[in-house]
């Protein structure tokens, strides 16, 4: 996987230690593979990552060391440590420089893991949720290159596995047909488990891929997305094999409307549920509001699912630089279900539409 400059890296970590001066912390420790490979460039499960006031470590296994090294040789600021105890290293580093309140997020680490944290002596350990997260909804210039590249790889991968459909092809060989696709296109991997459903399984929003034969005159949903160097993309496409029937050109055409009022309101400064709102009250006028069971959207980055959440209840507030996914749909179970998604970014005017 290509690396990012070095100056991304330790301006992010550089963010990261004023938000911990805000907190009144004196670091933040993270163990999340996402954390790690946006702070660091290092794309790897096993290692895991601190900011101090006065420094910034990556703890890497002996396995994974050299590697690691190699990986982030560039970056003078980052220290790597490979003694045979990390945490133990760790404790001394929090030792030697009296720093006795330090950060993690809640929602990425185990219960054990922090158990053995709260062993160290003189040392508070403060729950401070989404203090990264918060730094990787907006992305910068590398980051939204990354996921324009995975978004157009996808979406003519998605037109050109659609495009080849034959009867009798599985739910499961049209998967495996995509990432043959999206190799040759240029990703050699998927975001996410790629959902084919045929017919009534595309009344089930996220479907599991079967064996499930392709009949003529049924729908056919396809949610898939590739990454490049890390970064994902999302899109679903719904199309009909054979002869378009009178009800689903008008489900189809319900959801293409309300799909369009929800990507006509993003904008930075927009309350992420006013999307939802638009969708769903498009869907809610044409008699399908019970139909449609889930949020509008989410983020995409480095994971699939990111803040902010396009949703009812959500209280994120769309800002310039975000990438968000729009997916309204309508499900009718024992027939067929549409969904239509894609991948925006939310730019400083408006937006501008990834997948198309």
């Amino acid at each position: 996987m290509k690396n990012e400059t070095t100056g991304d890296f330790s301006a992010r970590r550089d963010g990261l230690r004023r938000s911990c001066a805000r907190a009144k912390a004196d670091g933040f420790l993270t163990f999340d593979f996402s954390d790690v490979f946006y702070l660091s460039g290092f794309p790897s499960e096993g290692c895991f990552l601190f900011t101090g006031e006065s420094g910034d470590w990556i703890f890497a296994p002996k396995l994974l060391a050299e590697q690691v090294r190699s990986a982030v040789r560039s970056d003078r600021k980052l220290a790597v440590v490979d003694e045979p105890d990390l945490l133990g290293a760790l404790r001394g580093i929090l030792k030697t420089g009296a720093l006795r309140r330090i950060g993690y997020d809640p929602d990425k680490m185990t219960v054990g893991l922090l158990r053995t944290l709260e062993r160290f002596s003189g040392v508070k350990w403060v729950p401070l949720g989404r203090l990264v997260l918060n730094q990787r909804v907006v992305k910068d210039e590398h980051e939204i290159a990354l996921i324009s590249r995975a978004c157009g790889i996808t979406a003519r991968s998605a037109k050109e596995c659609l495009g080849s459909l034959r009867p009798g092809r599985t739910e499961e060989e049209v998967a495996a047909d995509l990432d043959g696709i999206f190799r040759k296109n240029g990703s050699g991997k998927r975001a996410f488990e790629t959902i084919v459903a045929f017919g009534g399984n595309a009344a089930y929003p996220h479907h599991v891929v079967t064996a499930a034969g392709l009949a003529r005159n049924s729908a056919v949903l396809l949610d898939a997305g590739c990454a490049v160097g890390g970064y994902r993309s999302d899109l679903t496409r719904t199309v009909f094999f054979g002869k378009i029937t009178r009800k689903f050109r008008t489900i189809y055409g319900i959801v293409h409307e309300a799909q369009r009022a929800g990507v006509a309101k993003i904008g930075p400064g927009v309350p992420a549920k006013a999307i939802d709102s638009a969708c769903r009250e498009v869907i809610r006028k044409s008699g399908y509001g019970e139909y449609f069971i889930h949020g509008t959207g989410h983020g995409v980055g480095l994971d699939i699912h990111e803040p902010p959440r396009l949703g009812k209840s959500s209280k994120d507030i769309l800002r310039a630089g975000m990438v968000v996914t729009v997916e309204p749909g309508i499900y009718l179970p024992g027939e067929f279900g549409v969904r239509i998604e894609d991948t925006m970014l939310v730019t400083p005017s408006g937006h501008r539409i990834l997948t198309r």
